[in-house]
């Protein structure tokens, strides 16, 4: 099969392609568009992008049906050269999707791609036609300038590419592999400090998986000029959209460029390899319910950012306070009283990537990497750890390509663990359960030298009376133990408010309309933050790190 794309009109955003392939007479032919991409468990319905398809063979036209929203098909009616034409309005810049721009071309196959039914497994080449002087970037074997090859469709989807007037480019080397960083926009970081960050924290996962079986892996980085934040693994490369770029100037910066890069490393083997069951292989036509949303993004969230401790990048303090940051963002949430992260996951079908209803899941990120760090710290009582769970997966399940449950991860964690029991008793109330787990890791702390405490937010809108809101004083969350609850709306907007000793008296306007609400004091505080820091004897907190 040969994919030839190009970019008459690079305004326009359309990219124009063309698939040629050979037949047999009278073969059925299935075109399967995928209808989701890996690393986003949700319909993301490609083919809403796709413009007059055509199919032609070796005598004109040929009849091809859409039989469903992304399957078309048609009877070959003579052997020989078959080709469909096609555009694709590539204008979607984030980790997953294509954009197409006067001075830039970035392709996520997963989004245009067909999957012939039956014939996954034939080698694919492609020609891209774009400017002699651009550059391009792609995990795909690159025989010469503009070709590029794949063995069959999954490595195409699984090998977005970037393409441009201009990219900066280092690598560094860990092992017998290269690492190659790969920008697109202004760079206002120092190079060599980034590359030695990359570089160190690489290696510490590297070490603690035990091996790294690829010669080449691609970090593709959009520095955007707008606020944004996304990645998207695959099995040799990752997509970043970052954004301010100005802001890769600062520490914060930095600290946003590492932390989303270390995570999406760390799912080279964790997801890209280490992969549930259910997306085992992957079927991209349908849903793929998975319960796994846990190891798959919670163990990834809290292990990308312990990375950048182990390694030496944050130092204690700037640690503590990214775990005060998932402290707040997981807890504000009380989602986990009305759904566990088990059915979260199963759910992400359904509403697992927006806001939804208030309160009624868990993020897999976020509680995910709270329950990840409350295992870490029970295996840490008997000397054992999280990385060591997922070197035996990795070598069980990884290695091994077999798809692995969630019972597969709780046996694994049993069987490092001196108290079955315990940690039994764990996984029934906190993953399959809905039991409060703030009271044990506030515990589980201690041993680490390390004490939590909520403090009350600056705003007393928020701690005393439950009521968050956004920059323009809409209201965005409210307390569901709250007074407020019983009066305010999400979307209202908050023109004033006085507090005192006897309360709050606030002027909203919902709908239009101007209304008082006066909300009594409470002995409750809600919306919380929470600061962590050291107590007693500093080398608990080290033994954490070292072991």
């Amino acid at each position: 099969m040969i994919y030839t794309l190009s970019t008459p009109i690079p305004s326009s955003q359309i990219l124009e392609v063309q698939l040629d392939f050979q037949c047999e007479k009278e073969e059925l032919v299935h075109l399967q568009l995928p209808s989701w991409r890996p690393g986003r468990y949700e319909i993301a319905n490609y083919a809403q992008y796709l413009i007059n398809l055509e199919v032609h063979g070796p005598a004109g036209p040929v009849d091809c049906q859409k039989k469903t929203k992304d399957l078309w098909e048609f009877t070959a009616p003579d052997p020989g050269l078959y080709r469909m034409n096609y555009t694709y309005h590539a204008a979607q810049f984030d980790a997953g999707g294509s954009w197409v721009s006067p001075d830039l071309v970035y392709i996520n196959f997963i989004n245009l791609a067909f999957v012939l039914n039956g014939r996954e497994h034939e080698p694919i080449t492609l020609q891209l036609n774009v400017p002699d002087t651009y550059q391009v970037a792609c995990a795909l074997a690159q025989p010469e300038p503009g070709l590029l090859q794949a063995k069959n469709v999954q490595e195409l989807v699984d090998s977005p590419l970037l393409a441009a007037k201009k990219l900066h480019h280092r690598s560094y080397q860990v092992n017998d592999s290269q690492f190659h960083l790969w920008v697109s926009g202004t760079v206002s970081f120092d190079w060599d400090d980034v590359l030695k960050q990359f570089r160190n924290f690489t290696l510490k996962q590297i070490d603690d998986f035990g091996d790294f079986p690829a010669n080449a892996y691609h970090f593709l980085i959009h520095l955007l000029p707008f606020p944004h934040y996304h990645g998207v693994e695959h099995n040799y490369s990752t997509v970043i959209t970052l954004g301010p770029d100005h802001l890769m100037a600062t520490k914060v910066g930095m600290d946003r460029l590492m932390g989303i890069c270390s995570h999406e490393l760390y799912h080279f083997w964790n997801v890209c390899r280490i992969r549930p069951k259910a997306i085992q292989p992957y079927d991209f036509s349908k849903e793929a319910y998975l319960l796994e949303g846990l190891i798959a993004e919670g163990v990834t969230t809290f292990m990308g950012d312990f990375y950048l401790l182990k390694s030496g990048y944050y130092s204690t303090r700037e640690y503590l306070d990214k775990m005060e940051t998932l402290f707040e963002r997981g807890f504000e949430n009380q989602g986990w009283k009305n759904q566990s992260i088990i059915d979260s996951s199963f759910d992400l079908w359904l509403d697992g990537y927006k806001a939804g209803v208030p309160d009624k899941k868990v993020s897999i990120y976020t509680h995910g990497a709270l329950l990840t760090f409350a295992v870490d710290l029970l295996l840490l009582q008997n000397g054992r750890r999280m990385h060591e769970v997922m070197k035996i997966m990795w070598s069980r399940f990884g290695k091994t390509d077999r798809g692995y449950t969630l019972e597969d991860f709780r046996k694994t964690i049993l069987s490092l663990s001196e108290n079955p029991g315990k940690m039994d008793s764990f996984f029934e109330r906190f993953v399959l359960g809905k039991d409060d787990l703030y009271p044990l890791l506030k515990s589980l702390l201690m041993a680490i030298g390390l004490e939590v405490q909520q403090v009350k937010k600056e705003s007393s809108l928020e701690s005393a009376f439950g009521v968050k809101t956004d920059h323009k004083g809409k209201i965005i969350r409210i307390h569901s133990q709250s007074a407020a609850y019983q009066q305010l709306m999400i979307q209202d907007e908050i023109l004033t408010y006085n507090i005192t000793e006897n309360g709050a008296h606030l002027t909203i306007r919902r709908w239009q309309q101007e209304k008082t609400v006066y909300l009594p004091p409470s002995d409750q505080s809600y919306f919380m933050n929470y600061r962590i820091r050291q107590t007693g004897n500093p080398e608990h907190f080290e033994r954490f790190i070292r072991l």
